[in-house]
């Protein structure tokens, strides 16, 4: 247990968190493990809530939903063929696709793909929120 000093607005909301007391602001000690807290510490911009963890189905379903279709075999071919990258960093690439469970729509990796696949960030983030609400059957 840490104990830390937070910043809150008049709706409660967390602006900002201090490892130790601030002069001439009014803060309040919690310790770091309190669920709200911990959250705020790994995620300060909410990026989690925008932006779900999606699985790794839903990622290749939400592509297949695309105008034309992406398909995982169609991206790795485009993933082999950039020239600008190393044998290392397109097998890197290779099993972030093939073999992450979860995907993170922080992860640049993620807007180095759709780069490639000619996705504009915008549709991405639609995408990507689209496809965190698909359940399994």
């Amino acid at each position: 247990m840490t104990t830390v000093y937070v910043c809150y607005d008049s709706a409660g909301t967390i602006l900002e968190i201090f490892s130790r007391n601030q002069p001439n602001m009014t803060l309040t000690p919690h310790d770091d493990q309190e669920p709200a807290i911990a959250k705020y510490l790994r995620d300060p911009t909410g990026s989690e809530d925008r932006f779900p963890t999606l699985r790794k189905w839903q990622l290749w379903l939400a592509a297949l939903e695309l105008e034309p279709p992406i398909f995982k075999a169609d991206v790795l071919a485009t993933i082999d063929g950039m020239a600008g990258m190393s044998a290392k960093d397109k097998e890197t690439v290779r099993i972030m696709i093939e073999d992450a469970q979860e995907y993170s729509r922080e992860d640049p990796r993620v807007d180095l793909l759709a780069v490639a696949m000619g996705i504009p960030p915008n549709q991405m983030d639609d995408l990507w929120k689209w496809a965190a609400r698909i359940e399994p059957v």
